[in-house]
C-alpha cells in the first residue's frame, strides 16, 4: 500500500514523457533522406518537450513524475552499453583507426581550450566537447548524469550539436563531390567528422553505397571510445566530488562519488564484446538479444530526453547565451578540418 502511495503520483508525468517519446519516434521515422532517418528522435523529443513546457500550462500533478526522468536515463544508459563491441575497430584498417584515434585525442584538447577561453561553464564545455567528438546527443545524454549537468545545459547542448550535425550531413557530400574524393576517403571523413550516427549513415549513403558502408564502420569505431571516455570523465568528476565530502569515510565517499550506472554501462559493453567473440553462442539468438537490449536502452533514453525538455524553460536557455552555440560551431568546423588533414597526411586514398 505504501509503495502505491509512493509511485501513484509519478504516473501522470511518466505517461506524458512516454507519450512525447512515442510521438518523437514516429516523427523521426517520417523524416527520410534516401532510406535513412537523419533527425534523431531524442532531438525531436527535447523540442516537443520544450514547446509543451513553455506554451502549455501543465497541471501541477505532472511534476512529480517529470522530476524523476533520471531513473529512465540511467537504466537506458546501462542497456546502451550492449551496442559497443570492441571488435568493430578491426574492420576499417590500421590507417583509418589512426585517423579516428588522433581525432579523439586532438579535438577535445582544442574544444576545451576554446570553451574555456569563451567562458563556458566546465559542464557545458564537456557536453559540447563529447557530443562533437564522439556520438552527438547520445554521448551528451550518457555524460550528463555523470557530471550532474543541469537539464537546461543538456537541452542546449543537444540542440546545438544536432543542428551542426544536420548541416554537416548536407555540406560534406557537396564538398567531397566538388573535389572528386574517393568513396573510402569521404566515408572515413563523414564517419569521423559528423556527430550523430544517423546523420553519418545518411551522408555516407548519399555519396555512394561504399561510402555509406565505410562511414558506418568509422562511426561505430568512434562510438567504441565512448566507454573509456565516459569512464575517464567519471573518474575526473569523482575526484572533484571527493574533495567536497572530506568528513565521510572512504567507503562512503566512493559510494557517493561513483555513479553505479556507469559500471553497468561498461559491463554491458564487455558482455557484447565477449559475446561477439564466442563462436559457441548461436549468432541469430545473440543478435536478437543485442538488438532488443540496445533498442530498449535507446527508448529509455528517449523517454528521459522528453523529460528534460518538459523540465526546461526557454528563459533559462536564453540566460545561457550564444557562447555555447559559437563554440559548437567552431568545434564542428575544427573536427571536420583535422579529420581531413589526418586522412591526407596518412596517405589514405
Amino acid at each position: 500500500m505504501n509503495s502505491l502511495k509512493t509511485y501513484f503520483p509519478l504516473v501522470p508525468g511518466w505517461l506524458l514523457m512516454l507519450g512525447v517519446a512515442l510521438l518523437s519516434s514516429f516523427l523521426s521515422n517520417q523524416i527520410v533522406i534516401g532510406t535513412r532517418h537523419p533527425l534523431e528522435s531524442v532531438t525531436i523529443a527535447i523540442l516537443i518537450g520544450l514547446f509543451i513546457k513553455n506554451l502549455v500550462p501543465l497541471p501541477a500533478f505532472f511534476q512529480p513524475g517529470l522530476s524523476k526522468y533520471e531513473a529512465a536515463l540511467k537504466l537506458g544508459i546501462i542497456f546502451l552499453g550492449i551496442g559497443l563491441s570492441f571488435f568493430t575497430v578491426l574492420e576499417i584498417g590500421v590507417k583509418a583507426i589512426w585517423v579516428v584515434v588522433l581525432c579523439l585525442l586532438i579535438a577535445p584538447l582544442f574544444f576545451f581550450f576554446i570553451g574555456k577561453r569563451a567562458g563556458l561553464s566546465e559542464k557545458m564545455n564537456i557536453l559540447i566537447g563529447i557530443g562533437t567528438t564522439i556520438c552527438g546527443s547520445t554521448a551528451i545524454a550518457i555524460t550528463a548524469p555523470i557530471i550532474e549537468a543541469d537539464q537546461d545545459d543538456v537541452s542546449y547542448a543537444i540542440a546545438t550539436i544536432s543542428l551542426f550535425g544536420i548541416n554537416a550531413m548536407f555540406v560534406l557530400p557537396m564538398v567531397a563531390r566538388l573535389f572528386g574524393w574517393s568513396d573510402f576517403v569521404f566515408g572515413l571523413w563523414a564517419g569521423t567528422a559528423i556527430h550523430a550516427t544517423p546523420q553519418v549513415v545518411a551522408a555516407g549513403y548519399m555519396y555512394s553505397e561504399v561510402a555509406g558502408q565505410v562511414s558506418t564502420v568509422a562511426k561505430l569505431t568512434r562510438n567504441i571510445f565512448m566507454a573509456p571516455a565516459v569512464f575517464l570523465i567519471g573518474i575526473w568528476y569523482m575526484k572533484k566530488r571527493l574533495k567536497k565530502v572530506e568528513g565521510l569515510s572512504k567507503k562512503t565517499k566512493y559510494s557517493k562519488a561513483i555513479p553505479l550506472f556507469l559500471f553497468g554501462f561498461l559491463a554491458f559493453a564487455i558482455l557484447r564484446t565477449i559475446g561477439d567473440g564466442m563462436s559457441a553462442i548461436p549468432r541469430p539468438q545473440w543478435q536478437w538479444f543485442v538488438q532488443h537490449i540496445n533498442e530498449l536502452g535507446k527508448f529509455l533514453v528517449l523517454v528521459a530526453m522528453a523529460g528534460i525538455g518538459l523540465n526546461t524553460k526557454f528563459s533559462t536557455m536564453r540566460q545561457i547565451g550564444l557562447k555555447p552555440f559559437v563554440v559548437g560551431l567552431v568545434a564542428s568546423i575544427f573536427l571536420a578540418l583535422i579529420s581531413l588533414v589526418l586522412i591526407h597526411v596518412l596517405g589514405i586514398t
